[in-house]
């Protein structure tokens, strides 16, 4: 009897014990909260304390889980839309940007799939990250698109040297994502290839207005697509009449057409609104 009274007081520690929260379970239910916070701030980003504050929260959720791949590429593209909308202070902005590139490639580095690469790969270690990118699935595509556009940005204003040593990867990396779906982020790899190869040396421009038609194809109300024309490609050929013309589209369209980007294309009129006013000195 006495022996049984051992076993069964036995029995009750051990179920409790389940019940008591381990260190990994605290943390995943931290990160769980300061996620929805994030996310609730994130949906008012159009006020400019709310995407500071969506970034806030993102990177302490992080902080405590480096391996979600999704709020890696969140609190990227958090960094990016304060960097490209809201920071005027140009060193403060590739801070954000550089910030917003790392927090990408760190979620893709720690990610199930990258290491599992870096176990069973032959490749020299310079040349794993870019085999790795060439074939990675399709849930690392939210960090590889924003590691490559805060990059991208950060480096289109650069050192033209700076954007031919990192032509590779990220040509590598957005022609995986446009693989794996070539429509993401409102035709964002065409956009992007539209903006880079607009300020690469030995790229015909004919490859940066085909880029910029195809993402304009299917998304012709995502604002970003035609500042990035007007700021880059019209310029670049000195073509004043086209870049009125797409900036005028902007600052007459309906931001709402795209709920999911209203924040972003507001800002985008805002943007276009400056970039006309700035004409007379980038067509001098």
């Amino acid at each position: 009897m006495k022996n049984l009274y051992i076993v069964t007081i036995f029995i009750i520690m051990l179920i409790n014990c389940s019940y008591l929260p381990t260190k990994s379970n605290t943390n995943k239910m931290n990160a769980t909260s300061l996620i929805n916070q994030g996310n609730a701030y994130w949906g008012k980003r159009a006020n400019h304390k709310s995407a500071k504050l969506a970034v806030l929260f993102y990177k302490k959720a992080f902080e405590l889980n480096k391996a979600d791949l999704n709020l890696a590429a969140a609190l990227s593209e958090a960094y990016f839309f304060q960097a490209h909308y809201l920071e005027s202070d140009l060193s403060k902005r590739d801070n954000l940007l550089l910030k917003g590139a790392e927090s990408a490639l760190k979620g893709f580095e720690n990610s199930k799939y990258f290491q599992t690469f870096l176990d069973t790969t032959k490749f020299e270690i310079n040349k794993i990250k870019l085999e790795a990118i060439k074939k990675a699935p399709i849930e690392t595509i939210g960090v590889l698109f924003w590691w490559a556009t805060n990059h991208g940005k950060f480096l289109i204003n650069k050192p033209v040297i700076d954007r031919i040593n990192s032509r590779e990867i990220l040509e590598v990396a957005m022609h995986r994502i446009s693989t794996l779906d070539g429509d993401y982020y409102y035709g964002g790899p065409a956009r992007f290839f539209g903006m880079f190869y607009s300020r690469l040396p030995g790229v015909p421009l004919e490859r940066a207005r085909l880029n910029f038609d195809q993402s304009l194809l299917d998304n012709p109300n995502f604002f970003g697509t035609r500042f990035l024309r007007a700021r880059y490609y019209h310029t670049k050929l000195g073509n004043r009449e086209l870049f009125e013309e797409d900036l005028q589209f902007i600052i007459n369209g309906d931001p709402s057409l795209l709920p999911d980007a209203m924040p972003e294309n507001l800002f985008e009129q805002e943007k276009a609104e400056q970039l006309l006013r700035d004409a007379i000195i980038l067509f001098e």
